[in-house]
């Protein structure tokens, strides 16, 4: 699994020092990126910088799976998020089903999320594993989610 934490903590770094709105055009232009694009969704997200309304279905999921995948790392991987994941109940199933669907780019990690929700939240692999199969692109949805 990648070092997600580290590579939102850099990218957050390069955000810091740049002057008046070129690090929320830098975070911007990023958004359409195939690997950048979760790292600075969460970024645009965490400075409110963008709104939850002003994101499109894919980006949401993008923003799930990096979350959920950033969380299982200082939970010491696996083990530790286990711990974590086995007390809850099924809005943790569910998040995990949905980010299982992103286009997100560390396939390995999702990967990984997909075990440790069969083993940790006695999901059958077969509910998790239809997400697998249908896979959203980054693009998939146009339209932005009005809530």
């Amino acid at each position: 699994m990648e070092l997600r934490t580290r590579a939102q903590a850099m990218l957050d770094a390069l955000f810091a020092p740049l002057p008046d709105g070129e690090g929320e055009r830098l975070l911007r232009a990023l958004r359409g990126d195939p690997v950048l694009a979760p790292l600075a969704l969460t970024s645009l997200a965490r400075r409110e910088l963008l709104s939850p309304e002003d994101m499109t279905d894919a980006e949401h999921l993008l923003v799930l799976a990096e979350s959920l995948l950033q969380f299982m790392e200082p939970a010491g991987g696996p083990g530790g998020a286990e711990e974590v994941l086995r007390p809850q109940g099924s809005e943790v199933r569910d998040a995990v089903a949905a980010a299982l669907e992103s286009a997100h780019p560390d396939r390995a990690g999702l990967e990984e999320l997909r075990r440790l929700a069969t083993r940790t939240l006695r999901t059958p692999a077969s509910h998790l594993d239809r997400a697998g199969q249908r896979r959203r692109g980054a693009g998939n949805s146009g339209r932005k989610r009005h809530c």
